[in-house]
This record gives C-alpha cells, sequence and structure tokens, in this order.
C-alpha cells in the first residue's frame, strides 16, 4: 500500500508539472493537482509507525496547504465561471 500511495504522489506532481505548462488559463486544475498530491501526502505519512515530530509538522503544513489549494482552486473556477456567463 505504501508503495502504491508513493507512486500516487508522484504522478500526482507529475500531473501538475505537466498542467502548470497544459492548463495555463485554467489554473483551477493545477490548484487541485497540488491539493490531490498534499493529501496524499498526508496520507502516506499517517501510515509510518511510530510518527515523529518532523512528521506531524508535514501533517500539518501539508493540511493546510492543501486547504489553501483547495480554496485557491475553488476561487479560480468560480471566477472562470463568470468570466465565461
Amino acid at each position: 500500500m505504501g508503495t502504491i500511495l508513493s507512486l500516487a504522489i508522484i504522478a500526482a506532481a507529475i500531473f501538475a508539472a505537466y498542467a502548470l505548462k497544459k492548463f495555463y488559463d485554467r489554473p483551477y486544475i493545477v490548484n487541485f493537482a497540488l491539493t490531490a498530491m498534499l493529501l496524499l501526502i498526508v496520507i502516506r505519512t499517517l501510515m509510518l509507525q511510530p510518527i515523529t515530530g518532523l512528521g506531524y509538522a508535514a501533517i500539518i503544513i501539508c493540511t493546510i496547504a492543501g486547504i489553501f489549494q483547495a480554496v485557491l482552486g475553488i476561487k479560480s473556477y468560480k471566477a472562470i465561471q463568470q468570466v465565461q456567463a
């Protein structure tokens, strides 16, 4: 399971980098890709036993960053929808 999550994190990072170049006019795709990557990092860190102080810091920071990315993605999606209307 850990290997699958690690591969999913790498795939999400590659997709985020690809989306950054390909979907420049739709930043919400990049935001949601980064949100997924951060969520996978949190899940992968929670699987570590025992979780050290650095692990807890990673969980907290990635959770906060994931929330910010999700909010930015929603805002940019709504802004694009308003421009098109």
